[in-house]
């Protein structure tokens, strides 16, 4: 038996709320907006969110002095 959408929304809910996801908002000028396209078409990620953690993840793996230059 399928689920009802209300199923689906507890469950979804609940699968977000154990794993502590947190929404994160992000205004962007098209410019910005342009050059995450780039990135994703140039990786072959379709989803901005997953683009954005792991841009996230990885420049965060090359640590304080990997990182910083690329932060200025």
């Amino acid at each position: 038996m399928a689920l009802t959408q209300k199923q689906r929304d507890e469950r979804r809910r609940e699968k977000s709320e154990r794993l502590q996801e947190e929404d994160l908002r992000l205004k962007v000028r098209p410019g910005t907006k342009q050059a995450l396209l780039e990135l994703m078409e140039w990786a072959g990620i379709e989803e901005q969110g997953e683009a954005m953690t792991l841009m996230i993840h990885h420049l965060h793996r090359l640590g304080p002095g990997g990182a910083l230059p690329l932060l200025e």
